[in-house]
């Protein structure tokens, strides 16, 4: 039996079924053609999520270098008024006696002008009418 499969596989006609195609007409495709696919997968994900990024944290950069003394701002989850600006340091009052001081790169969200004047501003109840 063995001797049946050593004659099968040094027949020549078998060596030639398992060799690859030669010639001109199947070869493999080129090295850029196999690459497309990653590239457009690449530039997918740069649009969707890599530059929306980078344009957020280029606003948030803006809006930290653009900071002055009376502006109603967010940091770390506390809300504030900027007193003053030295270097990199922001003295932010949270209250009448209360002042603390962060970096300018903590500051993350300057609340919109309606609110802040909200902010500002004391709640005033109103009388309810008596009938």
């Amino acid at each position: 039996m063995l001797d049946s499969l050593a004659a099968w596989l040094a027949d020549s006609s078998v060596a030639y079924a398992m060799a690859p195609p030669s010639g001109g007409g199947g070869g493999s495709p080129s090295f850029l053609i196999q690459l497309a696919p990653f590239l457009m997968i690449f530039a997918i994900i740069y649009f969707i999520m890599i530059r929306p990024q980078q344009k957020k944290q280029q606003e948030i950069r803006r809006m930290q270098e653009a900071l002055k003394p009376g502006d109603q701002v967010v940091v770390s989850g506390i809300l504030g008024e900027v007193l003053r600006i030295k270097d990199d340091i922001v003295t932010l009052k949270l209250d009448e006696n209360m002042r603390i001081r962060v970096q300018r790169s903590f500051v993350t969200v300057i609340p919109s002008s309606a609110n802040a004047e909200q902010a500002k501003a004391p709640q005033k109840e109103q009388p309810e009418k008596q009938k």
